[in-house]
């Protein structure tokens, strides 16, 4: 007899398969998913390997298929064994980041009120969700532990375990699938059907008639019932010279795109080395020359901005295309893909798909059906796109790998899109590249130790190596003027733009110049506060103050929104604490900037690009081409203006306030402040010009933003791994964050100070010295959406080793290699 190792669909944080029996008939392969009978329900499960011996003497058998195809290669298969692994997440949660969504009816878990009195010991939102139940009547138990925040899972199961609540289980229909439409053809001779339209006496029939002849494919039937009306239609096909045929179509992003097919230019001698380089490796690989150390496949691409990256990830596409393997692309964020898909669809025209959350269900179902049948040779999208269904992986290429929103930080598993890529490529023998002018202090660490290759770019294309007097720096970049906002409030200016940055907006607009001006903050103004009794307004909800957003429109009083919880409400006339009409708005967003922008100079014109102006990819495209070919010169915007424009046009770039994240309780907090003023500085200067980068601060003197004045990022890292090694941070020790979560303070502080002992406790009798456990300290803020947030930090060279002689209680949220500490 056979068995299969299948992961289950269960809650848990162990990477262990079960062994079900196959019986006859059922031709099973890892990478199938299937169902499986556990305890008393049916589960989804996916097969990681066969065996013909069961490590227990009693075994269930599979159910069945869910899909007759294996949807995982035995690449991805091992990638999901490491994020379990690693990560601390079940085999199953790993393995699902690789599967398709909407796959297969499911079963649903439904939960209703007991016909039980009620205890007098409850706890208040335990209280709270069998009220809600009760009003709902029935409801799936998912949506009522969504519904009650973050934790509400665990309450869920107390009232089922208490037999308060009662529970059902239900198929659910698959929420994706292809499309249909239903297409109208003719069944007759072209010939006949012309002579049926000469000879018909209503115009419309013959008209739709002749419609048909000249679609021999067919045409929608929705589209000619809006044409011909619906009834004409229905008579049409009531003769019999037509029929209906349902026909499954694509939901294509693309769809009524075009892209200019381009030619490949010239690469200067830096950017040949590199191409060289990385495809040496890509035909090794295709050779059957799979080097036994992954190291020699890694390379970090390191160049300023403006040096000619993205030519080089194109080139490594081309090669790998050619050798017949695939290649993913990953960008940080949904606002970069308009650009890079203009960049490789002219380059690969109909050979990309995309993959990100911008994409409705339809679409990202398509998408991934596509890439796991091999209709595209190279997959673009952001984070998860590194899970793409791609058979025959050859390269990955991480375009900014500095960026942050390469790591899961909000749902588990919590992965890094780079370790998994490593992981990948490593276990399918394909080429890694990661690019970027501000790479990750960890990443450039690994590539002075030897675990990447080190290609350097040392100067933008199309520009010589240049002396300081011309504008620009040795590297061709823009020059950058440091302006001490210090020196701004002495000489009597308190606005929000200095004086040299007002001018270099007016000559620059005057010319005909674009115009960039950063502030990493949305909104009017960060926070309101009374002049009278020093109030400020918060969020009920989280430990954070309001931000005023005003109306675009009407420039009226505009509403109070919190950042983290979305919590909106009207901005109240007079203190809420003393009843003084003295509320004032204070530390100015985006939206202030752009309105004060607009206000000095009326005939610029001014876009606003930020999450509340753009939220779809779309929007994102649509922005940025109307900054790019339309008649606004001035762009005001967050993060998104930061990250990888090139365009040419811009001859003046304005950091608004270098400050911003400088003060945040985070050893990274210098580094981001460092990545994002170089990035955004290096948006200037693309074209002939030589640009001019202004950057308004009250600490000239931090090491970061003096840094970040010279974009000299070597220069950075010099004083940043100092700092690094002197307090034990990272490359030179790893973290582990621990987060417990509660709606009740004092319960969220009890159980973070409790585990904090047992934690302590494990270390002092296993031998496990070298962790440090730190904490618990509150998080930052301290309360997010109704709940207390407490953070324990394991800090040592194998701190996940301390947690495996512990049991960690429901509630704690795991995040290996976390991104922030605050």
């Amino acid at each position: 007899m056979a068995f299969a190792e299948v992961a289950v669909d269960i809650p848990g944080d162990r990477a262990r398969t079960f062994t079900y029996s196959i019986e006859d008939g059922l031709d099973l392969r890892p990478g199938h998913v299937v169902w499986v009978p556990f305890g008393r329900a049916t589960l989804q499960g996916v097969v990681f390997a066969l065996a013909t011996t069961s490590p227990v003497e009693r075994t269930r058998p599979v159910d069945s298929l869910v899909h007759g195809e294996t949807l995982l290669t035995p690449a991805q298969l091992s990638a999901a064994r490491w994020i379990a692994g690693y990560y601390r997440v079940s085999l199953f949660q790993a393995v699902s980041l690789m599967l398709p969504a909407g796959l297969a009816e499911e079963i649903r878990t439904y939960v209703a009120v007991a016909d039980r009195p009620v205890p007098d010991d409850l706890r208040p939102r335990e209280l709270r969700a069998l009220e809600h139940a009760r009003a709902e009547g029935k409801l799936r138990r998912d949506i009522l532990a969504r519904w009650l925040g973050r934790g509400g899972l665990d309450v869920v199961d107390r009232l089922v375990r208490r037999r308060l609540l009662t529970t059902s289980t239900e198929w659910e229909r698959p929420r994706g699938g292809h499309r249909y439409v239903n297409f109208i053809r003719l069944t007759v001779p072209a010939q006949e059907a012309e002579q049926a339209a000469a000879a018909s006496r209503g115009q419309r029939k013959a008209e739709l008639l002749r419609a048909l002849v000249a679609e021999p494919d067919g045409t929608e039937r929705a589209e000619l019932g809006r044409r011909f009306g619906t009834s004409v239609v229905a008579d049409l096909l009531s003769s019999g010279m037509a029929r209906v045929e349902r026909v499954q179509t694509e939901r294509d992003p693309l769809r009524g795109l075009a892209f200019q097919q381009s030619l490949a230019p010239e690469p200067t001698p830096p950017q040949k080395a590199a191409m060289d380089a990385i495809a040496e490796e890509i035909l090794s690989v295709h050779a059957g020359e799979i080097r036994a150390r992954p190291e020699r496949r890694r390379f970090l691409l390191y160049g300023v901005t403006g040096s000619g990256k993205t030519e080089v990830y194109l080139r490594a596409a081309e090669a790998c295309i050619a050798a017949g393997r695939q290649v993913v692309v990953l960008v940080p964020e949904i606002a970069l893909t308009p650009q890079n898909l203009q960049r490789f669809a002219s380059r690969f025209p109909g050979k990309i798909a995309l993959l990100h959350s911008g994409l409705t269900a339809g679409e990202r179902f398509d998408q991934w059906w596509r890439i796991h049948h091999g209709d595209f040779p190279i997959v673009l999208g952001s984070r998860g796109a590194i899970f793409a269904p791609v058979k025959r992986l050859g390269l990955v290429v991480i375009d900014e790998e500095h960026e942050w929103t390469y790591k899961q930080h909000d749902a588990s598993p919590r992965y890094h899109a780079r370790a998994v890529a490593e992981v990948l490529c490593q276990e399918s023998g394909a080429v890694l590249v990661s690019g970027s002018a501000t790479p990750e202090v960890e990443t450039f660490r690994r590539a002075e130790r030897g675990e990447y290759r080190l290609l350097r770019l040392p100067g933008r294309v199309g520009l010589p190596l240049v002396e300081a007097a011309s504008g620009r720096t040795a590297a061709g970049q823009a020059g950058v003027e440091l302006v001490d906002m210090r020196d701004e409030l002495r000489a009597g200016n308190p606005g929000m733009f200095s004086r040299a940055l007002l001018d270099g907006i007016g000559e620059a607009v005057q010319v005909g110049g674009r115009v960039i001006l950063f502030l990493n903050r949305r909104g009017t103004a960060a926070f309101l506060q009374c002049r009278e009794c020093g109030h400020v307004l918060r969020c009920r909800r989280c430990a954070t103050t309001l931000a005023l957003h005003r109306p675009a429109a009407d420039g009226g009083p505009g509403r109070l929104v919190c950042h983290y919880c979305n919590l909106q409400s009207r901005l109240p006339p007079e203190c809420p604490a003393c009843s003084a009409r003295a509320i004032s708005a204070f530390s100015p967003g985006t939206q202030a900037v752009a309105e004060e922008v607009a206000r000095l100079f009326p005939d610029a014109g001014v876009l606003r690009w930020d999450r509340d102006a753009a939220r779809t990819a779309r929007d994102h495209a649509t922005l940025l081409d109307r900054f790019v070919n339309g008649t606004e010169r001035v762009l005001v915007g967050t993060q998104m203006v930061a990250k990888g424009l090139d365009i040419p046009s811009v001859t003046l770039v304005g950091v608004v306030s270098a400050d911003t994240g400088l003060a945040i309780p985070d050893f990274r907090a210098g580094e981001r402040a460092f990545q994002v003023l170089t990035q955004v500085a290096g948006r200037a200067g693309r074209g002939s010009g030589a640009g001019r980068v202004i950057i308004q601060t009250y600490q000239p003197d931090h090491y970061a933003i003096q840094a970040a004045a010279d974009q000299d990022f070597e220069a950075f890292y010099r004083v940043e791994i100092r700092l690094r090694a002197e307090y034990d941070n990272p490359p030179f020790s790893r973290l582990v964050l621990l987060e417990h979560a509660d709606l009740e303070a004092t319960q969220a502080y009890q159980q973070a100070e409790y585990f904090a002992r047992v934690l302590r406790r494990a270390k002092a009798t296993s031998g496990e010295g070298s962790t440090q456990v730190v904490g618990p300290t509150p998080g930052y803020p301290i309360r997010v959406r109704g709940l207390t947030r407490w953070h324990i930090v394991l800090k040592g060279e194998a701190p996940e080793r301390l947690l495996d002689l512990v049991s960690l209680p429901r509630g704690w949220a795991v995040d290996v290699d976390p991104v922030s500490v605050s």
